[in-house]
C-alpha cells in the first residue's frame, strides 16, 4: 500500500482568469493542470486528480495519467476534498492545489520525508519565512473530519483544530497560486528572470 496518496484539486471554477481557464494557461509547453500532475505522480504512486464533472477539457489533457480521476459536481473546495479522500485507503494524503506553479516534485518529497518522520501529525508547508501554505499531508485519522468538511475554507479548520507540524519550503513556493492574468503576469516576468 501507498504510503502517502496525493489529492490533486482541480476542480476549481477559475472565474477570475474569464474567458481563460488557469490550469490550462501553458508552461514551457504544457498546460500547468498536466505539469502539476506529472510532479504529483513522480512523488507518489497513488495520485487522484479531483476535477469538477463539467471539465472536459481539463480532463482531455489527464487522459494519458495513470492518476485516478474522479468527479464532483461542486466547485468548493471542500466538495472537492470530500470527493477526493472518499476513496483514500492510504494511511495519509497530501492535499495539493493545482493552481500552486512552484510547488515542485522536491518540495513534495520534503513534506513526505517530514510525514515519515512524524506520522501522526498534520504536516503543512510554509514559505521559507514561516508563512503557512500548501501542501497539507493528513494522517488517516483525520478523513473523517474531512468528510464533513462545508464551504469553500478547505482544511482550514482541521489544520486550525489539530495544529500542524509546519515545513519550509523555498521562497514562497507554498503560498504563490494564480487565480488572475495580473497574477499570471507577475509570476512570469519573475520567472523570466530567474
Amino acid at each position: 500500500m501507498t504510503e502517502v496518496a496525493i489529492i490533486l484539486l482541480a476542480a476549481g471554477a477559475s472565474t477570475r482568469m474569464k474567458p481563460a481557464d488557469k490550469l490550462l494557461e501553458f508552461i514551457d509547453g504544457t498546460p500547468l493542470i498536466l505539469r502539476q500532475l506529472r510532479r504529483c505522480c513522480a512523488a507518489s504512486g497513488d495520485v487522484t486528480v479531483v476535477l469538477h464533472e463539467g471539465d472536459a477539457k481539463r480532463r482531455a489533457w489527464i487522459t494519458d495519467s495513470p492518476a485516478r480521476v474522479i468527479t464532483t459536481p461542486e466547485r468548493a473546495m471542500s466538495a472537492s476534498l470530500r470527493a477526493g479522500i472518499a476513496g483514500c485507503t492510504a494511511p495519509a494524503a497530501m492535499v495539493v492545489l493545482a493552481d500552486m506553479p512552484d510547488i515542485t516534485t522536491k518540495d513534495m518529497e520534503t513534506l513526505l520525508a517530514a510525514h515519515r518522520a512524524n506520522p501522526e501529525d498534520i504536516i503543512q508547508a510554509t514559505t521559507a519565512d514561516g508563512r503557512p501554505g500548501q501542501p497539507v499531508i493528513f494522517p488517516a485519522k483525520y478523513y473523517a473530519d474531512i468528510a464533513q468538511l462545508t464551504g469553500d475554507a478547505g482544511a482550514k479548520p482541521i489544520v486550525q483544530a489539530n495544529g500542524a507540524r509546519r515545513i519550509a519550503l523555498p521562497a514562497e513556493h507554498a503560498i504563490t497560486d494564480l487565480d488572475t492574468p495580473e497574477d499570471w503576469a507577475a509570476w512570469r516576468a519573475r520567472a523570466s528572470e530567474a
